[in-house]
């Protein structure tokens, strides 16, 4: 039985079908085939072989999101089609106007890139997080004013942990 799925990364919007074929899978990404062989090394570490060639890969999972970090590169996978890196998943965090910015995993606040009462645009990092080697750029879901910073630069974060509000306006 194949799966298919819908990612989008930045403005790239990706058709994804996997089944199982023999010992491996066959993936297909927008009509181009391989045939992949994936082994779990521990939850959320994988060995992925491709064309006879080894890669480690990191797969994170949050909500809709994914967060990919292999050979030295980083993507960031929104499940569905959603309205840029993380703005659909920061949009759904908006409760009466307010969004509330939140840790998508564990990890280290890198940069504060707004303060307290700046205007910022919608798809605007706000605060970035490091996780699993790899940087995530909180961004604001719309137009509006940052109204609180509730981490600071070098701090360990929690998964799902607040780190800031913004007032998105005709929220």
């Amino acid at each position: 039985m194949a799966m298919e799925y819908e990612f989008q990364s930045g403005d790239g919007k990706y058709a994804v079908t996997v089944e199982k074929s023999g010992n491996g899978f066959r993936v297909t990404v927008d009509g181009r085939a391989m045939e992949v062989d994936l082994v779990a090394a521990e939850p959320g570490c994988y060995s992925f072989v491709a064309d006879g060639e080894a890669t480690d890969v990191v797969v994170v999972r949050d909500g809709s999101r994914r967060y990919v970090a292999l050979e030295g590169y980083s993507l960031t996978l929104e499940e569905g089609g959603g309205e840029g890196q993380g703005a659909a998943a920061a949009a759904e965090d908006v409760v009466a106007g307010i969004q509330t910015i939140r840790a998508p995993m564990p990890g280290k606040v890198v940069k504060i890139a707004a303060a307290e009462g700046d205007v910022v645009e919608k798809g605007r990092t706000v605060v970035v997080v490091e996780a699993m080697k790899m940087e995530h750029r909180l961004v604001a879901a719309g137009t509006g004013t940052v109204k609180k910073i509730t981490c600071q630069e070098g701090q360990n974060v929690d998964a799902d942990q607040p780190l800031a509000e913004v007032e998105v306006e005709g929220g």
